[in-house]
């Protein structure tokens, strides 16, 4: 039964856990970064374990970011090409968001890589590349914020507050320094004043605020999977070419089924099938809702589509009963045809069969 063989997707919660800690992490390499030019020594420290503690969060940043891509290539939804890990913007899935964390990624790897060759190549060659270290922090709370989901959470304010409030301390302990030029000091802390507001109010207007996901960029095709149109009132029309399904039909089906969450958290199933006798047709139904702990699925959303294979969204509906691995939608066409299927499904694994019987309202 459907709501049996769902459980909550451990690839997604990794890749949720692994950005944030990440963020984390980076954070405190920053910091930690800054406090070694002004020569900070953190609990009495030398400055050569702040150094050695520096480096050893940056390989852990980069160890994490691994575990973070990895998994959410490996997420079946939505779908993330491999090329949009290194290549900025080349993801349809919230372009602009998940690009900005291929940037990060790729400054954070160019960052760490320059530090293993430090010697070989020069000191300043290697201080002028770890300048991107001041931009790499920002691009990676923007990525996080605009691509994840978890902006209207509790605990992810008060983490980007955390993280945000101990860079901007530690660029204020910097810019006070003697050595800072008051031209780059005064540049700095407009900048810093004008960014820190910017942010907020992005922050609660984009991220916070409902409707992020479509602002976002998140793709149609992802958005209308849970809000499909609703079926038009049944009414007596007369079509231009000979319906397949405009009298009672049975037939065989055969598909495959996947798991996985959307952009806002909610678990999910997609069922793709078609018939394999009776009337050729294609029927796809996705279903959304809250994952249960015994691995289960409390249906909130679905959305179900069905036609022939020339036309296989001829019909657009949702699920009216779920029962197990029985289901019924309610599906109609724009001209005001409506059918109802019934759908009595065994599932194995990614496999998916069963038999659907369809009943024309009109017929009823």
């Amino acid at each position: 039964m459907i709501a049996a063989v769902h459980g909550p997707s451990t690839l997604w919660y990794v890749t949720r856990g692994t950005g944030a800690v990440t963020l984390v992490v980076l954070t405190a390499s920053v910091v930690l970064g800054i406090a070694q030019t002004r020569d900070w020594r953190l609990g009495g420290a030398s400055l050569f374990a702040v150094g050695a503690l520096h480096r050893t969060l940056s390989l852990f940043a980069v160890a994490l970011l691994g575990v973070h891509i990895v998994t959410t290539l490996l997420d079946p939804f939505p779908r993330i090409a491999v090329l949009a890990a290194v290549v900025p913007f080349a993801s349809p899935y919230r372009k602009f968001w998940l690009g900005l964390g291929a940037i990060a990624a790729d400054l954070l790897l160019a960052l760490v890589v320059t530090s293993l060759v430090r010697r070989r190549l020069g000191y300043k060659a290697w201080r002028g590349i770890h300048w991107f270290a001041y931009a790499c922090w920002p691009v990676a709370l923007l990525h996080g914020l605009g691509t994840g989901s978890d902006g209207r959470t509790s605990w992810m304010l008060l983490l980007t507050i955390a993280c945000v409030g101990a860079v901007v301390l530690a660029l204020s302990g910097r810019l006070a320094a003697g050595d800072v030029e008051p031209r780059l000091r005064v540049a700095a802390t407009v900048a810093a004043v004008l960014a820190v507001p910017a942010f907020a109010i992005w922050f609660a207007q984009g991220p916070r605020a409902k409707g992020w996901a479509s602002r976002a960029g998140t793709p149609a095709s992802v958005l209308t999977a849970f809000h499909p149109a609703t079926p038009v009132a049944a009414r007596q029309v007369h079509a231009a070419r000979p319906d397949p399904f405009a009298q009672a039909f049975t037939a065989d089906l055969r598909g495959s089924i996947r798991r996985g969450h959307g952009s806002d958290g909610m678990a999910v199933v997609d069922l793709s099938m078609h018939s394999t006798r009776g009337p050729a047709g294609v029927l796809r139904i996705r279903l959304g809702g809250q994952a249960t702990t015994d691995g289960g699925l409390l249906m909130t959303r679905s959305a179900v589509t069905f036609g022939p294979p020339s036309a296989s969204e001829r019909y657009r509906g949702r699920v009216s009963a779920l029962n197990g691995s029985v289901l019924r939608a309610l599906v109609g066409t724009s001209a005001g045809r409506a059918v109802e299927l019934h759908v009595n499904l065994a599932l194995n694994g990614g496999d998916a069969t069963g038999a659907l019987r369809g009943v024309p309202v009109e017929a009823r």
